[in-house]
């Protein structure tokens, strides 16, 4: 379950959830989507009766951190790679390695 707080620190691994803003839905029945500090509008299956201005949810894991330019790069469970802000991220769930067993 993701965590409601976002800490300031995140990890390779860690689940992260970008809330989107649907813009636009094509004839293919995907919508487009613009994620905070992400351009151009992203593409995804929306849930079903989705309209143009409902918000939408994208979980992905972390998969690259630029800590320079306080950037968090994102493998979305949908498909894709994104690179948004650190502000992007609504919800955290901290990567929990494998214990040796």
């Amino acid at each position: 379950m993701l965590d409601h707080s976002v800490p300031r620190e995140f990890e390779i691994g860690d689940e992260v959830a970008l809330t989107g803003t649907v813009t636009t839905m094509l004839p293919s029945g995907r919508a487009k989507v613009n994620i905070p500090s992400y351009d151009p509008p992203y593409s995804v299956d929306p849930p079903p009766k989705t309209r143009a201005g409902d918000k939408v949810v994208l979980v992905g894991d972390i998969i690259r951190i630029d800590r320079k330019d306080d950037k968090l790069t994102v493998r979305i469970d949908c498909g894709g790679i994104i690179t948004v802000g650190r502000s992007a991220v609504t919800r955290l769930r901290k990567y929990r390695g494998s214990s040796s067993r």
